[in-house]
């Protein structure tokens, strides 16, 4: 149990930084292109981001985005326990690389973002969805 605490927060801060094209029949084609750019508009004006360091971002984001969908394309409910360890490791290795390209102040920023991401993860429960948008 105590090895996997930290597992499931790695989890949950990681899905933040998941394409949100999460399942292709309710999602408009394309819309995990537009997610990634919203993560990079948003990191771009709280982590203060420069023009090199937002196209590292995105060369980041766009490198790993085939992977994703392929995963996410299951459907979050669909994810076999070693779909679930190879998003985790690959959602690890983008932050990471996300991570190497800041400052350290944008570094630290950086956490808080992922920390306040995943606490709002965090107030749902196991299997619950997310609220319906009014």
């Amino acid at each position: 149990m105590k090895k996997l605490i930290p597992f499931l927060t790695l989890l949950a801060a990681g899905l933040l930084a998941a394409p949100a094209g999460i399942r292709a029949e309710d999602k408009p084609a394309g819309r995990g292109a537009g997610a990634a750019a919203e993560r990079l508009k948003a990191m771009t004006e709280t982590l203060g981001l420069t023009q090199e360091q937002q196209d590292k971002v995105k060369a980041i984001y766009e490198k790993n985005a085939p992977q994703l969908k392929e995963l996410m394309a299951k459907g979050r409910e669909n994810l076999t326990a070693e779909d679930r360890t190879k998003l985790g490791e690959l959602l690890k290795a983008q932050m990471d690389q996300v991570s190497a390209i800041l400052t350290p102040e944008q570094q630290e920023k950086f956490k808080a973002m992922r920390a306040e991401g995943a606490g709002k993860r965090g107030e749902r429960k196991p299997g619950e969805k997310k609220p319906e948008s009014k």
